[in-house]
């Protein structure tokens, strides 16, 4: 049977730790979440909404069509109102062989900050 999922987060099983505000994407099934790279733009399904602490815990991850804007981790240092990408361990940066995946709407000092992206 097909289902539906008309809001913002849909719930799926972690294949390991994950943390809050990380990319993630499909893994080894398709209620499996792993996290993002940095050539993953295409593949990134959202961030997640709470860290898992194992695989096979239950996550809800903020789906990439959610209207308004996500939460990110980013890699570095980032500047407010600039073009972000991902980046490795599901954090994004500001350069990338990939496509760009949204703006900065806040800046963000070092690495780890956590900052408020709106997506593209």
């Amino acid at each position: 049977m097909a289902q539906f999922v008309d809001g913002p987060a849909r719930t799926f099983t972690a294949g390991a730790a994950i943390p809050q505000h990380a990319r993630v994407k499909l893994s080894s099934g398709v209620l499996v979440v792993a996290v993002a790279g940095t050539t993953d733009e295409v593949l990134e399904i959202g961030t997640m909404e709470k860290e898992s602490f194992a695989s096979g815990d239950i996550v809800a991850v903020r789906l990439r069509s959610a209207a308004g804007t996500h939460k990110m981790i980013a890699s570095a240092a980032i500047a407010e109102g600039v073009a972000v990408y991902g980046a490795v361990d599901g954090e994004i940066a500001t350069t990338s062989s990939g496509a760009a995946i949204g703006v900065s709407m806040e800046a963000a000092g070092a690495d780890q900050d956590i900052i408020e992206v709106l997506r593209f």
